[in-house]
């Protein structure tokens, strides 16, 4: 009964729309030990095969996933009982979930944007959730429309807290306060007032007798539950904002997390920090003890869900990497009864995790576990180069998928541009932290220290076609020059422009122009050896330019951004060649092919498209990136392009098969799942027919051609047989049938 209803909870999004995918579809994904699947597997064929690397079977550690909110959730809550779950939203929806079928029972509406924390009251009666300003709480017992509306704070409030004992409620919020509250008649108790900035996190002791506020100014207030005065001075130990606190279950301990990464454990008592717990690698922006007070819970922002043990030696605490979600995890909280693990992410979903097998969870593959910013590939083929979101610089065997190189890491907030020398032997980086870094390529050593000059954010790095020089914008509305030999600036410049500088590159046929784009839709053209403008700016209908890139003739300069149009220009004329539309959001990278005659471009619409440089006729569209497509870059042969994605991927595709899959019809599923989006996380015929359904923590992550290769943190194989059964002769799947 258990393994049947996770199958049938797991898979409602394909059993409630279609039967007939209980068994094309929910079957083939369900978890392979389960006894719903070892039952019925071998009554049926024809089916889709389902092999999964870095993670769990479907219904395995993830008992359900939750769909239905329009935005990110940031906040879930479980009822006393553990029936049921209450989530908040930006889409502006408060909605309670039945904890056994995944179904909606109720939604909540709130008119005023995001709804950023929610809670149940001790007695399952009622439900509350921040409404702008106000806190609003609904009576679930009566089912009334309108909820009572607690007003007082001046600034958005950031959370709610219900009392364990007697009718209050605590409250944070960005008017530097955290406020009580009398619920049975809606009057503010007391204020809580000492913070120096947004408050955004309130937690009341197991008795109800202290409550605790963290706050953007790094520190966490004891107060009395009445009649609220502060009990001593703040618990001060981490180095950035404090974004959740949570009491353990006795009231001895108080764990807090924060945007330094650490999560702290705090003797209530004494107020003294006995442990910091260190392994997100992103802020920490929810912590929660389980129920039994030895197993704590943490969310990140990079996705990552981690559970960790404290039983044993508290600076030694292990934890176990849950699979991260696709998206920012904003909460993650244990149910009562400490069997399972509710968590709300940024990719709309709320999932629900088995917890008393989180010991024995399959490790993820390597890789990135933030967005992919940027991508490239050495002049030979033999590596290529991401940064990411993670702060870190990594390297990959471009025939195996395997890392080259342990992660290069030193820089302090996310990698926005990386490049490889032509010799192979250096890798440049230059992050949001200002800096840019140059690599050893074959130890992953810094060679140097970082090259400090500009003042902001660094968006773009290029070495020079003759590995002289390297190029870096900054949103400091400068272009700099390094002379590789000396690792110093170079005599030219800094060459200033009129925006916020996103891309540069270097021509590569003279080596003579460095060209530069910024964030008010200009191009530059620059002498690389005197400094001076070589040729009039282009300008770009005022929108940003994101990306550009030179022909290997050096004719042409190639350049993509806000305004989605991909342009063509003649270096000599400084007249648009082509004008090549296609995208339906912002271009945010592209790059010639070695041969000149096909440009790559990649979108925010979650697409690669390949073009031909002559005609300007779009030759593909490919799919497959979950969420906005960052950076391409094709590969020396020009038979492959690779791309990385926001959705912490990357995928090698092969050019040619994904043009003569484009030129296909979708006549089958698998033509169909290379060759467009899912629908709600469907695999469509060309009658819009339901083919396959995917479940929501596979989607971004499944391989099929054109692309041949995927570095993800979990892999899906579909592999279909001979005689695979879908649409309307789908029946044949039931070998009791076919014997009949």
């Amino acid at each position: 009964m258990r393994d049947a209803n996770a199958f049938v909870a797991s898979s409602r999004e394909a059993i409630e729309r279609s039967a007939p995918h209980i068994y094309l579809s929910a079957l083939p994904f369900a978890a392979k030990d389960s006894l719903v699947y070892t039952t019925f597997s071998s009554l049926c064929t024809g089916l889709v095969s389902v092999d999964t690397s870095g993670t769990d079977h479907h219904g395995g550690r993830v008992v359900m996933t939750l769909v239905g909110h329009k935005g990110a959730v940031k906040s879930v809550a479980y009822s006393p009982d553990g029936l049921f779950i209450v989530s908040g939203s930006d889409d502006g929806d408060v909605r309670i979930w039945d904890t056994r079928s995944g179904e909606t029972m109720t939604t909540l509406c709130c008119s005023n944007g995001s709804v950023r924390c929610v809670a149940f009251s001790l007695d399952g009666n009622h439900v509350a959730g921040t409404n702008g300003r106000e806190v609003c709480i609904w009576d679930i017992s009566t089912q009334q429309g309108s909820p009572q509306q607690l007003l007082g704070h001046s600034g958005i409030v950031t959370c709610v807290a219900f009392s364990p004992n007697g009718p209050f409620l605590a409250s944070a919020s960005c008017d530097k306060t955290a406020r009580l509250w009398n619920v049975d008649t809606g009057e503010e108790v007391f204020v809580m007032k000492r913070h120096d900035n947004t408050v955004n996190t309130v937690s009341f002791s197991p008795k109800g007798d202290i409550i605790a506020s963290g706050s953007m100014d790094r520190v966490i207030y004891l107060w009395c539950g009445t009649p609220g005065g502060s009990i001593s001075q703040p618990l001060s130990g981490h180095t950035d904002s404090i974004r959740s606190i949570s009491f353990s279950p006795d009231g001895v301990k108080l764990a807090s997390c924060s945007d330094d990464h650490d999560i702290r454990i705090w003797e209530v008592r004494t107020r003294i920090c006995i442990a910091t717990l260190r392994g997100h690698s992103d802020q920490v922006l929810t912590v929660k003890f389980a129920e039994n007070g030895q197993d704590l819970a943490s969310a990140a922002g990079d996705g990552s869900l981690h559970t960790w043990d404290l039983r044993q030696d508290m600076e030694g605490t292990p934890f176990v990497a849950l699979q991260s979600h696709s998206g920012r995890s904003h909460c993650v909280i244990f149910s009562p009864d400490g069997l399972y693990i509710a968590s709300a992410s940024e990719d709309k979903t709320i999932r629900i995790w088995d917890a008393s097998r989180s010991n024995t969870l399959v490790q993820p593959l390597p890789a990135h576990s933030s967005a992919v910013h940027a991508v490239a590939v050495s002049a030979a083929g033999g590596f290529m180069v991401s940064g990411s979101a993670d702060c870190s610089v990594r390297v990959w065997n471009t025939q195996t998928r395997d890392p080259k190189l342990r992660p290069l890491l030193g820089h302090t907030d996310s990698v926005c541009s990386v490049s490889i020398s032509r010799d192979g032997f250096l890798i440049a980086s230059a992050s949001k932290d200002g800096t840019v870094r140059l690599w050893d390529a074959q130890t992953g050593e810094g060679v140097c220290a970082p090259l400090e000059g500009h003042k902001k954010d660094v968006n773009s790095v290029k070495f020079s076609y003759d590995d002289r020089w390297l190029a870096s914008g900054s949103d400091d509305q400068t272009v700099r020059i390094w002379d590789l030999a000396t690792k110093q600036p170079s005599k030219i410049g800094p060459l200033n422009c009129d925006g916020g500088v996103l891309a540069v590159a270097f021509s590569s046929s003279d080596n003579q122009i460095l060209a530069s784009g910024d964030n008010n839709g200009k191009i530059y053209l620059w002498n690389k050896d005197t400094g001076e403008r070589g040729h009039r700016s282009f300008d770009v209908n005022r929108k940003s330019v994101h990306s550009i890139a030179f022909s290997p003739d050096g004719m042409y300069l190639v350049s993509g951004g806000k305004d989605k149009v991909v342009r063509v220009w003649d270096i000599k004329t400084g007249r648009k060649k082509l004008f090549l539309k296609g995208h339906e959001a912002s271009i945010n990278s592209l790059d010639f092919a070695p041969d000149g005659q096909r440009i790559g471009s990649c979108s925010s619409d979650r697409t690669i498209r390949l073009w031909h440089t002559g005609s300007g006729e779009q030759l593909a569209i490919i799919h497959g990136h979950g969420l906005s497509v960052m950076s391409v870059a094709f590969n020396p042969d020009g038979h492959s392009i690779v791309s990385g994605s926001k959705n912490s991927t990357i995928r090698v595709w092969d050019v040619e098969g994904a043009i003569s899959r484009s030129l296909e019809t979708s006549k089958d599923l698998f033509s169909a799942l290379s060759s467009a989006e899912l629908e709600d996380g469907w695999v469509l015929g060309q009658s819009k027919e339901l083919l396959l359904w995917i479940p929501a923590q596979y989607r971004g992550y499944i391989r099929t051609p054109p692309c041949t290769m995927l570095i993800a943190e979990r892999e899906i194989a579909i592999i279909a047989q001979n005689g695979l059964y879908y649409g309307d002769d789908w029946i044949s799947c039931w070998r009791r049938v076919s014997a009949v």
